[in-house]
């Protein structure tokens, strides 16, 4: 299977690098090619702007959504969108591996996720899933946060994660056709971490050793 890990953190000492090894090494020893982009030592760009549309005339209306339409016809993207649409069009499974910050993604993986999943190249027209570009291919996210389990349940004080996380895997994964998987999350990041990477791995490998047959 062809990986392609989506992965966000600014510390390279961090336990999300030491979980993104984890990742990396399980998928090579079952035999996996994997991909990575790591946005923050990419410098990548989060803003969307003229600049990422190639026939756009500079100083006119931009129209975002119009002008993805256009550049993708045309192959008018810039190199750095170019770049990571083949990378997925190239893998059979994404993972988007971050921390949990104020019930979202970091900003500059939103940011992946405004400028590279265009329309045509994500998705054909407003309200189509399961049949877009992209449908067919597997995703999960891999999180960690720093509250408790118990805080993230419905009766926790965070509520229920799985509220948390819809806007990301309906609004965005299932929206443009892709086959979602559950999450995997690690609980306790701050407060217990060395717990949380024990579990976490232990997750992260035991699903990718049966990857194949979800």
């Amino acid at each position: 299977m062809k990986v392609l890990i989506i992965f966000a953190h600014p510390e390279k000492r961090s336990l999300q690098h030491s979980l993104l090894d984890v990742t990396v090494n399980a998928l090579k020893r079952n035999g996996h090619e994997v991909k990575v982009s790591d946005l923050y030592n990419m410098n990548w760009k989060i803003a969307v702007d003229e600049n990422d549309f190639l026939n756009h005339e500079k100083g006119t209306r931009l129209q975002p959504i119009r002008a993805a339409a256009s550049a993708y016809d045309e192959g008018m993207f810039s190199n750095d969108i170019t770049e990571e649409q083949e990378k997925v069009k190239w893998a059979d499974l994404i993972i988007f591996q971050f921390p949990l910050w104020w019930y979202s993604m970091p900003a500059i993986m939103k940011g992946w996720m405004d400028r590279v999943l265009n329309k045509k190249f994500a998705f054909s027209k407003s309200g189509e899933t399961l049949t877009g570009p992209l449908a067919g291919k597997k995703t999960f996210l891999i999180t960690t946060v720093g509250a408790s389990e118990e805080d993230f349940s419905e009766e926790g004080s965070l509520g229920d994660i799985s509220h948390t996380l819809y806007p990301i895997q309906r609004g965005i994964f299932k929206f443009i056709g892709l086959d979602v998987l559950s999450p995997i999350i690690g609980y306790s990041a701050d407060s217990r971490k060395p717990i949380c990477f024990e579990k976490t791995s232990k997750l992260i490998e035991e699903r990718i050793a049966n990857i194949s047959s979800n």
